[in-house]
């Protein structure tokens, strides 16, 4: 009788929750999946067809509602059903978080990164919503239904807590700003030891213009050696470095490039009287002319919004310029317009594909006049659009198509809609109790920031028209097998599984990008592997043959790329750099993007 009490009542509490009032918590606008692998249906009703699962904890947007279902937006586009029992509401404040742009005419672009086309622009004065957030870069919600994404360092949230990425100021800075009265304590002294609330940069000498060595988390506490001027020497395992006791908002870390592998010196920079290796426009107001390619160098003049340049040198999203009156300068790339893609003396492509075709002009309508082979390297005389003139081996010249080959020495081509509709499968390694590598200075998990960069990859996939597929996006162990099957049972076009190294000697460092056949995924990992490095600046160790599970008993294009070294102890603090994380993304997402371009016919 007991037990047959009991099971009414639970009854009675599983119908009571069938009859909540759905639209008490709906007007918020967004819900939130509460249960693993959520079954979104054509239809509100469990007789309804399975379209696709959601992940727990995805944010989708409502659309309507009705009896206990409730209508969503899909990430790519599509609209479904979902349970409302195994959803929740998402509190009205969080939905109401705006950005206002700090410069005029600030680009919004298709995703969370620069190489995505520019779809509108905001000016200070106007609030937009925020959907969501990728590394620096936010979501936010334009006017007529459409989204886009917009840098974080350009943009002030209302509400904010905390100070945004430090970057080149659109505006030239005031001398008579003055510190808060009341700063937050940024770090705790006591016993020849310091604790840090912040995340402060390391750096070989007390100077922030140097470039720095690494990084500290908050919560982290280590030995202190002297004092001076507001900075603290310290001691990190017997690495010593100086961090600032008042800096709230460091510059972004700076990587230093490895030694190239190649013998070839570089070509020597332009000189004043070259023509140039491109032209821009500035396209926010006062922007700075700087005397070298830092944020705090020295000002030396201040353009306006429209001002014409030219290029003379590039120094990663920096810019060696001219102007019309003659002046040379620095400025951030960020806030400039890039007419022409540089061009350097020593630019060359590498083919991609057999049989290459070359043509006689910039464009598929052009005879063909010749063709070449994958690997073959040519060097490139010229860009028009999306196309290379090349110099042939017989002395003579011809286009090829830019999305057809691997560029170095100027930007690679890409056509736009490459990744629409193609389903991708994004493995982030380990999880659980598997922890995977551990750092040997910081304990970082290697399941955790295999995560952080597979997120940040999923959001610029989708942004560019892709169906992404997480094997994982939470901490959870998953056989080898179960990865796999992800792959195999959505008719995936490529996997690609996300790693982070160790080895026994601390020094090792660098990327690798594994494959285990010949042929699309060597190319594939080719691909990542360039564009990791080129994004990163982590040594390049080269794409190589893995015999790896989730590689080899996969069917489908498969590459396994190990980001970085958590064993070296600098690259275990880069590593760890949200900023770090979002370039690894960013050269994974050009990676696979190039790819699929390399596939076009």
């Amino acid at each position: 009788m007991f037990t047959r009490m009991k099971l009414h009542v639970r009854i009675l509490l599983i119908l009571s929750l069938f009859a909540l009032p759905f639209t008490a918590w709906a007007a918020a606008g967004e819900v939130q999946v509460t249960v693993d692998k959520l079954n979104v249906r054509s239809g509100p009703s469990l007789n309804d067809p399975v379209m696709t699962t959601v992940s727990k904890n995805t944010v989708l947007p409502v659309l309507s509602e009705q009896a206990n279902w409730v209508k969503v937006k899909l990430p790519g586009g599509q609209e479904g059903w979902l349970a409302a029992w195994m959803v929740k509401s998402i509190p009205t404040a969080a939905a109401q978080k705006k950005i206002t742009s700090k410069v005029t005419n600030l680009n919004i672009r298709s995703g969370p990164s620069q190489t995505f086309p520019v779809v509108a622009n905001i000016n200070p004065g106007q609030a937009y919503p925020i959907l969501q957030k990728s590394g620096e870069w936010v979501q936010i919600q334009l006017s007529g239904g459409k989204t886009g994404w917009a840098a974080g360092w350009l943009v002030t949230e209302s509400g904010a807590t905390t100070a945004p990425p430090a970057k080149e100021p659109a505006t030239a800075p005031t001398t008579s700003a003055q510190k808060p009265a009341s700063s937050p304590v940024l770090v705790t002294q006591q016993g020849g030891m310091v604790t840090v609330h912040h995340s402060p940069y390391i750096y070989p000498e007390p100077n922030s213009s140097l470039t720095a060595i690494g990084q500290l988390s908050p919560g982290m506490t280590v030995k202190q050696l002297a004092e001076q001027s507001g900075w603290l020497k310290i001691d990190i395992d017997g690495v010593v470095g100086w961090i600032s006791k008042t800096e709230q908002a460091p510059p972004p870390l700076t990587v230093t490039p490895q030694t190239p592998t190649q013998t070839t010196p570089p070509a020597a920079p332009p000189t004043a009287n070259e023509t140039g290796i491109g032209k821009a426009n500035v396209t926010s107001s006062m922007v700075n002319l700087r005397s070298q390619p830092t944020t705090d160098s020295d000002l030396i003049s201040t353009l306006t919004q429209g001002a014409s340049l030219t290029l003379l040198e590039q120094q990663g999203d920096w810019y060696k310029v001219k102007t019309s009156d003659g002046s040379e300068g620095w400025v951030a790339g960020w806030l400039i317009n890039v007419e022409q893609a540089p061009v350097s003396a020593e630019a060359f492509v590498t083919i991609l594909n057999p049989d290459t075709n070359v043509r006689s002009g910039p464009g598929t309508t052009y005879d063909i006049v010749g063709r070449v082979q994958a690997g073959e390297r040519y060097a490139i005389v010229k860009k028009d659009d999306d196309w290379f003139q090349i110099k042939l081996a017989n002395g003579s010249t011809g286009y090829i198509a830019g999305w057809l080959v691997s560029a170095d020495g100027t930007d690679n081509v890409v056509k736009g809609n490459e990744l629409v509709n193609k389903v991708i499968v994004v493995d982030a390694g380990h999880g659980g109790d598997d922890n995977g590598a551990t750092g040997s200075s910081f304990s970082t998990l290697e399941k955790t920031i295999n995560l952080q960069v597979a997120l940040l990859l999923k959001n610029k996939l989708e942004a560019a028209g892709a169906k992404v597929i997480m094997t994982r996006s939470d901490d959870r162990k998953l056989t080898l097998q179960n990865r796999v099957d992800v792959a195999i049972n959505n008719n995936a076009d490529i996997f690609v599984s996300i790693h982070h190294n160790t080895h026994p000697n601390s020094l090792t460092n660098g990327t690798i990008v594994f494959y285990y056949n010949e042929g699309k995924s060597s190319q594939l990992a080719s691909l990542v592997q360039s564009e990791i490095v080129r994004s990163t600046s982590y040594k390049d160790l080269n794409a190589r043959f893995g015999n790896y599970f989730v590689l080899r008993e996969n069917p489908v294009v498969s590459i396994l790329a190990e980001i970085g070294f958590l064993s070296n102890y600098q690259e275990e603090i880069r590593l760890r750099s949200s900023k770090q994380q979002e370039l690894a993304a960013d050269g994974l997402y050009k990676g696979i993007l190039r790819y699929f371009a390399a596939q076009s016919p």
